[in-house]
């Protein structure tokens, strides 16, 4: 399945603005359990190797992010079940390699657009995003959502302009490649 999807990275403060805004939205939590091999190969090619545990359910996914281009990933689901499996994994000769935690407000949703905010908890460190899956051709419809949140970033003089906040869409890497070049810089320091 081809994924798009436009991001941006946030600051705390921009975050906090607009986490402020969805108060009595219910927050979704999700965890990414990633493997990789010891010298991170398959991060290195743009490939994802992870285990997603979501409502209690367990999804074993492979992600190239290299495969659709800008804005695009090929995402191929393996298996999904009520128990965490690694055995694929580990079959392939991939290791566990950490988690990340995902506290998800959904936006906006219909059937061509989805729009999600964001806070990544992983190795010691915190991150924010927003994030706008859309289907093949409604490009247009994410970028004006993205337009209104930078609309409401102007308003609480977060940022400059809507034009300044557009500039930053896609700027920022995927969750697994921030995740991996954290767990990088964790293995220099030992």
């Amino acid at each position: 399945m081809l994924e798009y999807e436009k991001k941006v990275l946030l600051t705390e403060d921009e975050y906090a603005v607009l986490a402020d805004q969805c108060r009595g939205i219910s927050v979704e939590s999700q965890t990414n359990y990633y493997f990789d091999t010891d010298d991170f190969y398959m991060n290195r090619k743009g490939i994802t190797c992870r285990i997603r545990a979501k409502n209690r359910r367990y999804k074993t996914t492979i992600k190239n992010h290299t495969a659709g281009g800008l804005h695009c990933s090929m995402e191929v689901d393996l298996c999904e079940g009520s128990e965490y499996n690694s055995k694929f994994y580990e079959a392939l000769g991939l290791c566990f390699q950490g988690e990340l935690v995902t506290k998800r407000i959904i936006l906006y949703k219909d059937a061509f657009c989805e729009a999600v905010l964001d806070r990544n908890t992983y190795l010691g460190y915190m991150d924010y995003e927003i994030e706008v899956e859309y289907v093949q051709g409604c490009e247009d419809s994410a970028l004006d959502y993205l337009k209104s949140v930078a609309n409401c970033l102007v308003a609480a003089n977060l940022v400059d302009s809507v034009d300044s906040f557009l500039l930053r869409v896609g700027k920022g890497n995927s969750k697994s490649e921030r995740f991996f070049k954290r767990k990088r810089l964790e293995r220099r320091r030992m």
